[in-house]
């Protein structure tokens, strides 16, 4: 056991030059302590956590075991040399964990057989403050019920990827013709199990279905991120996707094959991936960095879990083909930037709306970035992104980020940070295992058209970890800025969403960013809220969970691929889908509608343009349909399917029709019960209706009880 002893340093900042001009806004950060800015030293990647529960983000380097502490933003100071607890020579990255959920993240590094000659996991529990360092139990049988060895592993992940609580680690790995490796590993959380009620862990890779694919032999990004908005969470490894199929404390995927998933790349290699919303359009897109053609790709979700190849709209997309990408905001803009080895790109969407990645002008060495690693975090919380900026095998240095200093007037800083965080009896706080929460903030004033989506993460591209919370960017005006914030939390498959927003918290609905003292919002799984230091309990009576009605859109699966939707073969076509709350005992809240195909133009009617209406049918011969019921909504031109959040209440006893004009549409199966949750579907029907005030041919219309062509997810 090694304990933290190492004296606390609380020298002054050494004064820095003002940057030139560049896109890039950060410097070389320096020290008394760290002239040189070195800091982190020789390394293959950086993991960013805060392993004392301080409050400020840490670093570890897994290549020489050093454990660097944030001592507030002020300084770095080298807390403990971890090396002695790790296999031997060359060592690749690292991912913070919290698998035994006591506040205090622990590591999983990443085996390296070809540089170390051992290639084992190793494991470090953090015992936290009272235990005074951390212990290595990969090695025991008791623990982890067969150690991973001989392996080629990069980019570990960690999730709750079967909902039972405990996250589960997933090493992606060279499959076994790679040197005599092994494949993927995939060690599943059994929870306090052991007699003195420690965590253990079980390999449960081949029954999870985590295995490399065929053709695929060289993993090295790898993410866990829910591509097909269902509300569990789906990988991305070795050129293909794999779909979370778990039941609660089983967890299992489903490997889509390339004509399945649109991911078309298999057998080239991949130095580096990882997921954003990169268009802005409220799916998660996947990035990659292939060292060979197609080069830098992006695959855009098509918002139903399938990808469309795209490489046109990437500068010079063969350049910073090699070691090491990521993805960050770090220009602060609200999009979503990136990085491939020496390489930095500038997301264009906020700028002018061009989808389009430009290569960015910077002040840094060329000696610096070549094979950069970045690990991004606001290490001195002012707002902006800073980078512990990792280099395959060569010095690792700390970057600040120049947008914001010391002057900077709190109006100023455009930006607000979320942190999803799972209820816990050991910690009051919560925990940073959320790994997977999708955050969305909605700007109420002042907004640009653009969806700002997030989600926590582990891995982070290339044998990088960056920081848990996540830092938005915020468009500078108006100077008080008004938005609302929603977070989804993963579940195991099933087709619900748990969401907390607004409707649970009223508190997460219209923030003043002028009045913000604290800018870390911090959101827990039940349902509760912080915000500058006061806790906000949820509303009793809310769901937190969120059904599919009649089980929702099909998705894609092993030998079933989607078709493309297809265009409508009238004009003035309405689909329309009839519900029912006749047994509903309470009101029933829409809150997000999913509909494949495109939506037509809004019309006009009584003053109001709308494009989706929901009338009240009850009376079939006079329906009514009161402004709350009228949306104009717009689809990505680009997408299958598209998710709008929505806050449409349905009243308990009544008979109802929601119809969206469409220009282009997709009919799925009815795919589980028809009534759920006290709402009960009829059925759809796709109908002519030139009569925009009207709805006596969408009442006329027969219902098909077997088919939907979009879809409602529902609460109280």
């Amino acid at each position: 056991m090694l304990t933290c002893c190492i004296a606390l340093l609380a020298a002054p900042l050494a004064p820095q030059a003002p940057a030139q001009a560049v896109d890039v806004p950060l410097s070389l950060w320096t020290s008394p302590n760290w002239p040189t800015g070195t800091v982190f030293g020789s390394n293959y990647g950086l993991a960013a956590g805060d392993y004392d529960a301080d409050g400020w983000v840490d670093v570890f380097n897994s290549n020489t075991g050093e454990l660097f502490r944030n001592l507030q933003g002020q300084d770095w100071q080298l807390v403990a040399d971890l090396s002695p607890l790790l296999m031997p020579g060359v060592r690749y990255g690292a991912a913070f964990g919290d698998f035994d959920g006591n506040g205090f993240p622990d590591l999983a590094t990443e085996p390296r057989k070809i540089l170390s000659g051992n290639g084992s996991l190793s494991l470090l529990e953090n015992l936290g403050p009272n235990g005074g360092g951390f212990r290595e139990i990969a090695a025991k049988p008791w623990r982890v019920d067969v150690q991973p060895y001989d392996c080629y592993t990069e980019t570990n992940n960690w999730a709750d990827v079967d909902g039972d609580g405990w996250i589960e680690l997933f090493m992606p790995t060279y499959n076994a013709g790679s040197g005599f490796s092994t494949g993927n590993w995939l060690l599943k959380n059994l929870g306090p199990v052991t007699p003195s009620q420690k965590c253990a862990f079980q390999d449960v890779s081949d029954a999870a279905g985590i295995g490399n694919a065929p053709g695929a032999d060289r993993p090295e990004g790898a993410q866990f991120v829910d591509s097909d908005s269902d509300g569990d969470l789906d990988l991305y490894c070795n050129e293909s996707i794999y779909q979370n199929v778990s039941t609660l404390g089983v967890p299992r995927f489903a490997l889509l094959k390339p004509a399945e998933s649109g991911v078309l790349a298999l057998g080239v290699l991949d130095e580096g991936a990882a997921c954003a919303d990169y268009d802005m359009d409220g799916d998660l897109d996947l990035l990659v960095e292939f060292t060979s053609a197609p080069w830098c790709t992006i695959y855009e979700n098509r918002g139903d879990g399938t990808f469309l190849e795209e490489t046109s709209v990437i500068d010079q997309n063969s350049l910073g083909v090699a070691l090491g990408m990521s993805l960050e905001d770090w220009d602060l803009d609200g999009d979503m930037d990136w990085t491939t080895s020496g390489i930095f790109r500038r997301n264009r969407m906020v700028e002018d709306g061009a989808r389009h990645y430009t290569i960015a002008t910077t002040n840094l060495m060329a000696g610096w970035i070549g094979g950069a690693l970045p690990s991004w975090m606001d290490w001195d919380r002012d707002g902006d992104l800073d980078c512990a900026l990792g280099h395959y095998a060569l010095q690792a240095r700390m970057l600040r980020n120049d947008l914001y200093d010391a002057a900077t007037p709190a109006i100023d800083r455009r930006y607000v940070r979320v942190r999803p965080l799972r209820p816990s009896t050991q910690v009051p706080l919560g925990l940073d295992n959320e790994f997977g929460a999708t955050v969305e903030i909605e700007l109420v004033q002042g907004g640009d058209g653009h969806r700002r989506v997030k989600f926590t993460q582990s891995g982070s591209g290339y044998l990088n970890q960056n920081e848990y919370a996540l830092n938005f960017g915020l468009p500078p005006t108006p100077q008080d800025l008004v938005f609302s914030v929603s977070v989804d939390f993963p579940v195991v498959s099933g087709r619900g969403i748990w969401r907390v927003d607004e409707r649970v918290n009223p508190a997460l609905g219209s923030i003043h960013l002028a009045t913000l003292v604290d800018r870390e919002i911090q959101v827990l799984r039940d349902g509760r809220v912080r915000i500058d230091g006061v806790e906000h309990a949820p509303l009793a009576g809310v769901s937190l969970t969120l059904a599919d009605a009649a089980g929702g859109l099909r998705q894609v699966a092993p030998g079933a691929p989607l078709l493309p939707p297809v265009a409508a073969p009238f004009a003035d076509a309405w689909a329309v889908l009839g519900v029912s709350t006749v047994g509903a005992s309470a009101p029933v809240v829409v809150r997000q509608l999913d509909l494949d195909g495109a939506l037509d133009a809004p019309v006009g009617c009584d003053g109001t343009a709308a494009n989706v209406v929901v009338w009240d049918v009850t009376d079939p011969a006079h329906p009514k349909s009161q402004a709350s019921h009228r949306l104009s909504l717009a689809t990505d031109p680009r997408n299958h399917r598209s998710h709008f959040r929505t806050d449409l209440t349905l009243a308990p006893g009544r008979e109802w029709l929601v119809a969206a004009r469409v220009s282009a549409f997709r009919a799925s199966p009815v795919l589980g019960d028809r009534s759920v949750g006290g709402l009960t579907v009829r059925g759809s029907a796709l109908v002519q209706n030139t009569t925009a005030c009207g709805a006596t041919a969408l009442v006329a219309a027969p219902l098909d009880p077997t088919q939907l062509y979009f879809s409602l997810r529902f609460g109280r």
